[in-house]
């Protein structure tokens, strides 16, 4: 099996099959993409933007303590309704560096008005929780892999956030001043940290019953 790197293409991140890639990259301006034995390489490939390919040789006082090819995150949300119309919503995220876990974390603390985003309010928060404890350890860049496209969008502006919950999300990234290299994942795929974050998700949203 081949897995696909895109880097640059009209959705960049990892795809498990040629067509899949081909959608992003045919007929797409200067599209760069390669096909590897593992999802571990693909994906360091589809992270690895050109400025950060020329930034490897050109080390200089303004880059980043840590670069984002060292530092990745996974995040997770899960949502189970309950029979009286309420919602236990959950996030889960987990942190590695070099490769190796550094840090993992999950929880439901995610207010009533925000209930209507369901999973996605979970995904939301796991990014917001992963910035915080980005912050507390120094780090101003990372590669961010996600599996719903507005998780992204939202905060790069390429859509618009018509509710305050997404809004607020938004402006939250952006205030973190923290470098994001965003990687969509498909869920559910089989990827290992895409799995235990999902199981993270699930049990925040559990947690306290």
């Amino acid at each position: 099996m081949k897995f696909y790197g895109v880097r640059r293409g009209r959705s960049t991140g990892v795809f498990e099959s040629w067509e899949a890639c081909r959608q992003q990259v045919f007929k797409f301006p200067d599209a760069e993409y390669k096909a590897f034995p593992t999802w571990e390489e693909a994906s360091a490939f589809a992270a690895c933007t050109a400025a950060n390919i020329d930034n490897l040789s050109k080390p200089s006082q303004d880059s980043p303590a840590i670069s984002p090819s060292r530092v990745a995150i996974w995040v997770d949300g899960s949502c189970f309704p309950q029979g009286d119309g309420s919602m236990r919503i959950g996030w889960g995220l987990l942190v590695k560096q070099d490769g190796r876990e550094v840090y993992r974390a999950k929880g439901n603390d995610i207010p009533p008005e925000a209930h209507r985003h369901r999973n996605v309010a979970g995904e939301i928060f796991a990014i917001l929780k992963s910035l915080e404890w980005c912050q507390a350890q120094g780090i101003t860049e990372v590669t961010l892999y996600f599996d719903y496209q507005g998780l992204e969008s939202w905060a790069t502006g390429s859509w618009r956030t018509k509710l305050p919950f997404t809004q607020s999300y938004a402006r939250a990234v952006k205030a973190s001043n923290i470098t994001i290299h965003w990687i969509k994942i498909k869920a559910h795929s089989g990827n290992p940290e895409n799995e235990i974050v999902d199981q993270l998700a699930k049990e925040g949203a559990s947690d306290g019953k």
